[in-house]
């Protein structure tokens, strides 16, 4: 296993898709070490529990997650070793992770890579970026610790349950969250999906009232948000807090301030050339949408090898307000009212 020391290095981020097959010899068997541990966590009593591709949903550390997720924190403590060139995206599911994992590539990627030859038309942001709650769980250790630097890597983990080597390193966070009623129903939407239909899932009341009490994966979104904004007004040279909806409403301004804190500031002459608006463009859901790659590629989860998404799924609508469909107003005001409650005194707002 290669240290920081002698690991190879790369002036730009390599999609991850390509890592992996020119190092599939690397992946190792899933560990079994901590399957007692994690089969003695009490289990989730909802209708959520139906995903089983990933495991059934436990509670860790007062978090529900799903087994493999939990088995991958327990194998990243032991084995992620940070370098102060690494990026990680941290939000929670479905609050634009697969957007800002393509702004972050594309932005990282610009000064090789032309607008109409990027990876993005080949790769889904997914395989560009690589999902690291699950890749550690699956066997991928070692395909992680040869990742070229700079290394782009995504979770869902609320800040506090982070390895240690990443919350005592200096590498930076990119955190985006989103107003969690959008985050309910596009939940509601992808799991649908991924198990074919709604006739699969809980209907949509039943859903709220899980997501409402914080029985879903990762949740409650309430202390996962929070965690991230407090550690980012300790620490703003660690975190970029973003929000969702300011990034839709300012693209530009935004896509700034991301290359900004990833140390890649555009210049004068980037900027008057159009790349941020190029990039903007490249990176939009409408974009990625009609990607020949979007719309028909799909690919195996590193969670179950078996179990392959349809990229498409990851497109749906992106907007904003979408919950005014779906839920009544009483339902958005009760939701509202409780998640005013818990960030009371922290100083966000939905």
């Amino acid at each position: 296993m290669a240290n920081y020391d002698s690991a190879p290095h790369a002036d730009v981020p390599i999609p991850y898709k390509i890592i992996e097959e020119t190092n599939s010899h690397l992946i190792d068997e899933p560990t079994k070490e901590h399957d007692t541990l994690i089969a003695s966590l009490p289990l989730q009593p909802s209708l959520e529990r139906t995903i089983t591709f990933a495991g059934h949903t436990r509670l860790y550390k007062d978090v529900w997650m799903r087994e493999n997720i939990i088995r991958g924190i327990l194998v990243m403590q032991q084995c992620l070793k940070t370098r102060p060139t690494d990026i990680f995206l941290a939000s929670f599911p479905k609050s634009g992770t697969t957007w800002l994992k393509a702004m972050i590539f594309a932005t990282l990627t610009r000064t090789n890579r032309s607008i109409d030859q990027h990876p993005l038309h080949t790769h889904n942001p997914h395989q560009c970026v690589m999902f690291m709650d699950v890749g550690f769980a699956t066997g991928r250790s070692q395909i992680i610790e040869n990742i070229p630097s700079p290394r782009v890597m995504s979770t869902h983990l609320p800040y506090f349950l982070l390895p240690d080597s990443i919350t005592e390193s200096n590498c930076r966070i990119v955190y985006v969250w989103r107003d969690p009623k959008d985050v309910l129903v596009s939940m509601w939407y992808f799991v649908q999906k991924i198990l074919g239909g709604a006739d699969k899932i809980a209907t949509f009341d039943q859903y709220y009232k899980n997501f409402y009490e914080g029985l879903n994966s990762y949740g409650p979104i309430w202390n996962h948000v929070l965690g991230y904004w407090e550690e980012s007004k300790r620490r703003p040279e660690k975190i970029l807090f973003l929000k969702y909806e300011n990034i839709l409403q300012e693209p530009v301004k935004c896509a700034k301030q991301l290359a900004h804190f990833l140390g890649c500031p555009y210049s004068e002459a980037e900027e008057n050339q159009g790349v941020v608006e190029q990039i903007v463009e490249l990176c939009s859901i409408k974009t990625l949408k009609n990607l020949d790659v979007n719309k028909d590629g799909n690919h195996a989860t590193s969670t179950a090898p078996n179990v392959h998404i349809s990229h498409a799924y990851y497109f749906r609508k992106g907007e904003t307000g979408d919950w005014k469909s779906h839920m009544t107003q009483e339902m958005a005001e009760r939701f509202d009212t409780m998640i005013e409650e818990k960030f009371k005194g922290s100083g966000l707002h939905i």
